[in-house]
């Protein structure tokens, strides 16, 4: 064997080694096989004479034959087609998550927020030449309702925090509002027609007071009102974006 020919009849194997002609291409892979023995690896190295030794005696694997089944006249069995296992499983099914409306949730929280803390403060209080008095949103105007319309637009955004993205949380949510805006604009005209009439109030049960001193004696809207009208805004914007962004 030798890395380049010296003659016409050298032959070249696959690994690109020259042979004489009297060497033979059966004779040669006769000669490999008979090194690739199975004797006990003496030397450390492990080459292709003592892999297969070395596989052996380490992981303890020996010679196996592929085998293949026949059925009838020694005819290969078909092979069978794929079943699902019905072995007994403790796996559960996942479902499918729905991602939250953070846009439609938080706004609906934020304006369900302002609806509640505004139904515990005034909604008016006492201006021009009155010095005390107001309107007590649960007492004296339409505050329980706004209250409960909070609560439950509050109730609404939860849902769509929680991924519940469906049209009939949008718009039970966008329904609350328009009740919770109705309250409050007719509790704005109410105040507005109560103002107007306490000049004419102070006139007849004081016929002395004097006239311009009563025509300034007014009600003035307080923050608790405003907070009021911004949340029910809010929340009706945030049930029509829930209703249009959800199927």
């Amino acid at each position: 064997m030798s890395d380049i020919s010296h003659g016409p009849d050298w032959w070249q194997d696959e690994e690109g080694n020259w042979h004489p002609p009297h060497i033979k291409e059966g004779n040669q892979n006769a000669a490999k096989k008979q090194d690739f023995s199975t004797d006990s690896d003496v030397s450390g190295e492990i080459n292709e004479g003592n892999i297969a030794s070395h596989f052996k005696e380490r992981y303890g694997l020996e010679r196996q034959y592929l085998t293949t089944t026949t059925s009838g006249a020694g005819q290969k069995g078909k092979p069978k087609p794929w079943v699902p296992s019905k072995g007994n499983t403790r796996s559960r099914f996942m479902h499918p998550t729905t991602p939250s409306d953070l846009f439609s949730g938080f706004l609906g929280a934020l304006g369900a927020a302002l609806l509640i803390i505004g139904s515990f403060m005034d909604w008016a209080t006492a201006g021009g030449s009155l010095l005390t008095g107001g309107i007590d949103a649960i007492k004296d105007s339409n505050g329980t309702g706004t209250l409960v319309t909070g609560f439950l637009c509050g109730i609404s955004s939860v849902f769509l925090l929680k991924g519940q993205r469906k049209r009939w949380v949008g718009l039970s949510l966008a329904l609350t509002a328009i009740v919770a805006l109705f309250l409050t604009i007719f509790s704005m005209a109410d105040i507005i027609n109560t103002s107007d009439g306490i000049p004419q109030n102070l006139i007849a049960r004081f016929p002395t007071i004097d006239s311009t001193y009563a025509n300034k004696a007014k009600l003035e809207f307080s923050a608790g009102l405003w907070l009021v009208l911004g949340g029910s805004s809010l929340s009706l914007l945030a049930g029509v974006s829930g209703f249009k962004r959800n199927a």
